[in-house]
């Protein structure tokens, strides 16, 4: 009986990388925040009647409200990315989100109704 020798070879297995929740959320993050920069120039642009498009110049943003408008952008969206970030860490991480998305949640429902009941006049 003849042996059959055969080199041993070199395979390389290669595994596709798996797609997170974490990873989703972020990439969501960013299409959100790029869609929020892209509507302070798309939104003076309008249809009329004919459905034709028009860019309508009284309806678009003085300085000023860009500004703030930049900076509710800049803030919210590092809270979102800290807070995502920050869920995956661990447990720990998980109470800190879920305390966090408590206060702000009771903060939005007592300003609601601090603001219903003190409106401001314009």
């Amino acid at each position: 009986m003849e042996t059959n020798v055969q080199t041993s070879q070199n395979i390389e297995i290669v595994t596709k990388k798996e797609i997170t929740i974490r990873k989703v959320l972020n990439i969501y993050g960013v299409f959100a925040v790029i869609g929020l920069l892209l509507s302070i120039f798309t939104n003076p642009i309008s249809l009329n009647e004919n459905m034709q498009v028009y860019f309508n110049e009284e309806i678009m943003m003085e300085p000023k409200k860009v500004k703030e408008f930049l900076l509710f952008i800049f803030l919210s969206s590092s809270i979102f990315f800290f807070l995502v970030n920050i869920y995956f860490i661990g447990q720990i991480g998980r109470k800190v989100v879920l305390t966090i998305l408590f206060l702000l949640g009771c903060f939005s429902i007592f300003m609601a109704f601090y603001l219903g009941a003190n409106s401001i006049p314009h």
